[in-house]
This record gives structure tokens, sequence and C-alpha cells, in this order.
């Protein structure tokens, strides 16, 4: 059964969007990294000033253990300017009819 996984970080969400411009190429190598370890699904969004990020995962664990060794993270999350550590929320999914 896969999970969403919400985190919540206190960064300014347009420092994010131009700081991912600005290192498309590395952001995209970590997207790549998280899709061969489980992740189904990935956004972020604007939280009322601070950034949401939405994935569907395979698993919690396979969530954790990508967060905890991807070596990329945290740098970008240094350069977007995030204070404090992330908060993480794990929901696991209900199927249903009409779900997509």
């Amino acid at each position: 059964m896969s999970v969403i996984v919400v985190g919540k970080f206190n960064a300014d969400p347009q420092r994010l969007e131009a700081v991912f411009a600005a290192r498309e190429k590395d952001v995209l190598a970590v997207s790549q990294d998280s899709k061969s370890q489980g992740a189904l699904h990935h956004c972020f969004a604007d939280a009322d000033g601070k950034v949401l990020v939405v994935d569907e995962w395979e698993s919690a664990e396979a969530f954790q253990r990508f967060f905890a060794a991807q070596s990329a993270i945290p740098g970008l999350m240094q350069e977007v300017g995030v204070q404090g550590a992330p908060e993480f929320s794990f929901y696991p999914v209900v199927q249903t009819p009409g779900q997509f």
C-alpha cells in the first residue's frame, strides 16, 4: 500500500522557485533518484508563505531511506533558506473506486 508524504518547510516559496530554476539539473537528478527508490508522485505547493511538499511513495520506509541518504537535498534546502528541520507526516492511501 502506498503512502502520501506531506512535508512542511519554513521557507519562502518564491525563493524555492528561483533556486530550483537556477539549479534545474540538480533538482532533476534528485527527482530521478527518488523515482528509482519508490517515489510515485511529487509536487511542491505554497502553504501561506511556507513550502509544502506532497509526495506519494511505495512506503514510508522507502521515503525515509531516500531522504536520509540523498546527498544533494541538504545543500538545496540551505540555498532555499529552509529554517529548522522539515516536518513530515505519512498517510496510507485508501483505495477507492474513481481514484486517479
